[in-house]
């Protein structure tokens, strides 16, 4: 595996322990409340966090392991927040699933030959994207959120 592959499996690795102590440091009762008019609340992120790394980027990156060009749908947040949030999932219980997801899209590229993570599909918005592409905003995605949640409790 390339230094740079290397570097991007580990921060799968640690982005949910980011997320996970930005979540830690709110203080009681601040999870679900919006910090001003129009921004979600913590807890609505954690649900966006969850939803993307388990719908869009995993999934994506496990066709691209074994699909040839494939093309992806686009990704309804609001849908996907939306019946997330109704059916009530505690902050406990999405920080361990988005962990579990890291973990295991950790493994499964740590695994990839190197020229694997060249392999490509197409978006209808953002074009041709590669398994590398999805895999490095796993991590980046997860630790810009965690700012968020940070920055909305004063962290």
């Amino acid at each position: 595996m390339t230094p740079e592959h290397r570097e991007i499996v580990e921060q799968m690795h640690s982005s949910s322990a980011v997320l996970r102590r930005a979540v830690e440091a709110a203080p009681p009762g601040r999870l679900t409340r919006t910090p001003s008019a129009g921004e979600w609340s913590a807890l609505e992120t954690l649900t966006h966090v969850r939803d993307v790394v388990v719908h869009v980027y995993g999934l994506r990156i496990r066709r691209l392991l074994y699909e040839d060009d494939p093309v992806f749908a686009d990704f309804d947040e609001e849908g996907y927040r939306r019946a997330s949030l109704a059916r009530g999932e505690t902050a406990g219980a999405l920080l361990d699933t988005i962990a579990g997801e890291h973990e295991q899209t950790a493994r499964l590229l740590a695994a990839l030959p190197d020229a694997d993570w060249a392999r490509q599909g197409r978006h209808p918005v953002f074009g041709v994207v590669s398994i590398e592409f999805l895999a490095r905003r796993i991590g980046e995605h997860a630790v810009e959120h965690a700012a968020q949640i940070a920055a909305a409790h004063g962290g």
